[in-house]
């Protein structure tokens, strides 16, 4: 692949990811319930995914069952816990304040793998996870005196998703097939989502949330998966995971822009040193991988 289209896929995988936060929070407004929205969302993407690769023969059943059940504890993290409490959170937290939260989880990440795979942290990594948290603070103040509980719902969402990141090499060896992981991941995320959405909450959704919903099984969660996972294979992990830096920012312009969502000083200073954080570490991998 050349690098005008490696460039040009790296700017897609930036705008989707960026504008799926700005998605959930306008069908949420449109009348869907939250887990009821993020249910349908992934069990819809996890079934296209798996049919797509039955009947591609790129999977099997007989290759899947090992799968299952380690796929199905991982999206009790990666998806059920992740976007059960994103979806909720982004009820009342602003589009770009959940995707600025979101940006600092590769800091977390990089804690929850030293407590779980025992891995070392050096000054690099200690002085990343410093910055990202000051930034992370400066973010969450202004909403934590309005919005505590919905506030604390975004914070577990970036926690679930940085345990579960750390969690992935305990389950899966890299020769395992990660498209279907991740399918399977959906399916059972969604099924769980479901029960949850039984269980806790008047389930809602209007046909004026099914755009939105539309975007983000076929943006968000096949063709932006798809994109990075390409991304990867061309450019590698550490430019793949550049679109971190980008995302918070098009989701903060987007929330502005399309529902007028505030973003003042404490914000940009937040969002400077969080992705700072991110980027100290970022380079702290490439140093002791070497």
């Amino acid at each position: 692949m050349s690098q005008k289209h490696i460039y040009g896929l790296f700017l897609l995988v930036c705008l989707i990811f960026g504008s799926t936060f700005l998605a959930i929070s306008i069908g949420i407004d449109r009348g869907a319930s939250p887990l009821f929205f993020a249910a349908i969302r992934f069990l819809t993407a996890g079934v296209a995914m798996l049919s797509f690769l039955l009947s591609a023969g790129k999977t099997s059943f007989a290759q899947l069952i090992p799968l299952a059940g380690r796929s199905a504890l991982l999206s009790l993290f990666l998806t059920a816990g992740t976007f059960g409490c994103m979806f909720i959170a982004q009820t009342r937290v602003d589009s770009g304040l959940m995707a600025r939260l979101d940006g600092a989880g590769p800091l977390l990440t990089a804690l929850f793998a030293a407590l779980l795979l025992g891995k070392r942290l050096n000054l690099r990594h200690v002085t990343a996870f410093l910055m990202g948290s000051a930034g992370i603070l400066l973010m969450a103040a202004p909403a934590s005196r309005s919005e505590p509980f919905y506030l604390i719902m975004a914070l577990a969402s970036v926690i679930l998703y940085a345990g579960g990141n750390a969690l992935y090499p305990l389950l899966f060896t890299s020769k395992e097939d990660t498209v279907a992981i991740s399918a399977l991941q959906a399916l059972f995320g969604g099924l769980i989502l479901l029960g949850a959405a039984l269980l806790f909450e008047e389930i809602a959704f209007s046909p004026d949330a099914l755009p939105a919903l539309l975007y983000l099984i076929i943006g968000g969660s096949i063709i932006g998966h798809t994109a990075t996972l390409v991304l990867v294979r061309e450019a590698g992990p550490v430019f793949a995971s550049g679109w971190l830096y980008a995302t918070p920012v098009t989701a903060t312009v987007l929330g502005a822009l399309v529902l007028g969502e505030p973003a003042g000083p404490s914000d940009a200073l937040g969002t400077f040193l969080a992705l700072g954080g991110v980027f100290l570490l970022n380079r702290a991998e490439r140093v002791s991988s070497k």
